[in-house]
């Protein structure tokens, strides 16, 4: 073959390989096609983007869409696992870009999700992913993102748990960190310590009054050690306030919840406020 001839076949590839399809690919033979690009910086390892996604199989079935669940997804960006990722493909975006991009199957489960790849998903195949860039934000960024809306939910969580209380005629004992109790009936003056295994009757509550789980049902009291991390903080805490055989209403705050995490399916909301009617209905002391 001659050497017009070599370089004719060399363009005619190119030109499939970025126009056949419409998918361009890499020099790591990632297959994308960037639909809106902007002049902004491009994304880089390290950065965290915001992006809606829809991603389906090689036969038009959707595996995820954060469209249909209303939220978009948050991640932060890292450095490629494997040849053709999703990771590397992002790097090519600014914010506000859109881009498909095709994903080997295989490479996806085993590198990026750790887990065996399902039967339903051809071996060797192909998912699509849809990627709009929504926000992109340097760690700083998103660290003073959080710091700001965390400030911001607990100035609302306080005036909210003021209002329960005077709402409920409550006259509380508040700790250093912020719990608030009140106990309503006396124990004993034997207290649980760090490492001593209680057991303990109860019911949850949000400010609103939904309850959201109780031990009383299954007829016997929940066991567990003090101060092990088994437990929200609120409750390590509590526990070792309250005297063997006491009852107590007590208001545990998010951040000595479960802070900005979902809880239950939805139960208890990020921020969430609980409010618990509780008793120490046993100690058992550790062996020292």
């Amino acid at each position: 073959m001659t050497r017009r001839l070599l370089i004719i076949a060399a363009l005619a590839t190119a030109l499939f390989q970025s126009c056949g399809d419409g998918f361009k690919t890499s020099e790591d033979g990632l297959k994308y096609k960037i639909h809106t690009s902007n002049q902004g910086e491009k994304i880089k390892a390290g950065d965290f983007v915001t992006l809606n996604m829809v991603y389906r199989t090689d036969s038009d079935s959707v595996l995820f869409d954060t469209y249909k669940i209303g939220q978009a997804v948050k991640l932060m960006v890292v450095e490629p696992s494997f040849k053709g990722d999703l990771m590397h493909g992002l790097t090519l975006l600014s914010e506000s870009d859109s881009a498909t991009f095709l994903i080997n199957a295989d490479s996806l489960f085993e590198k990026t999700f750790r887990f065996q790849r399902p039967a339903f998903i051809a071996a060797g195949s192909m998912l699509t992913f849809q990627i709009k860039i929504e926000k992109v934000q340097s760690k700083k960024q998103m660290e003073d993102e959080m710091q700001a809306e965390a400030a911001k939910k607990a100035t609302v969580e306080k005036t909210n748990i003021n209002k329960y209380i005077t709402d409920n005629k409550l006259t509380t004992v508040i700790t250093a960190s912020g719990v608030q109790y009140v106990i309503t009936k006396e124990g004993s003056s034997e207290k649980a310590s760090i490492g001593d295994t209680v057991m303990v009757q109860y019911t949850g509550r949000l400010l609103n009054g939904f309850k959201f789980d109780s031990s009383y049902p299954a007829g016997k009291p929940l066991e567990f050690p003090v101060g092990q991390g088994v437990v929200i903080k609120g409750w390590d805490e509590i526990l070792q306030i309250m005297g063997n055989g006491a009852k107590a209403t007590v208001i545990i705050p998010s951040a000595l919840a479960y802070g900005a995490s979902e809880m239950g399916n939805g139960a208890i909301p990020a921020y969430s406020t609980l409010v618990f009617d509780m008793e120490l209905v046993g100690i058992k002391k550790a062996k020292k």
